[in-house]
């Protein structure tokens, strides 16, 4: 299985580059491209969130729905980390 990687490329003003399905980068090709640029902004302030959800499930009365939104929460928030590798 392949392997995708985030590059965030700041271009000088004016540059415009051009993307396509066919665009290559250092022998991989292109899956996506974030045109507004706010992409890894919004990834923080989602994990932000997550470690405040996560918190404050852990310490609220522990229901099972709380427990279930806790380990949810931690789940994702090891994911976005990558504390599982």
């Amino acid at each position: 299985m392949g392997q995708t990687h985030t590059i965030a490329v700041r271009f000088p003003e004016g540059v415009v580059p051009r993307y396509s399905a066919a665009t290559e980068f250092q022998g991989g090709q292109v899956v996506a491209v974030d045109f507004d640029g706010n992409r890894l902004t919004v990834a923080e302030e989602l994990e932000e969130t997550l470690a405040f959800i996560a918190d404050l499930a852990d310490g609220s009365p522990q229901s099972h729905n709380m427990q279930l939104i806790a380990r949810k929460a931690k789940a994702a928030l090891t994911k976005a980390r990558r504390e599982d590798a």
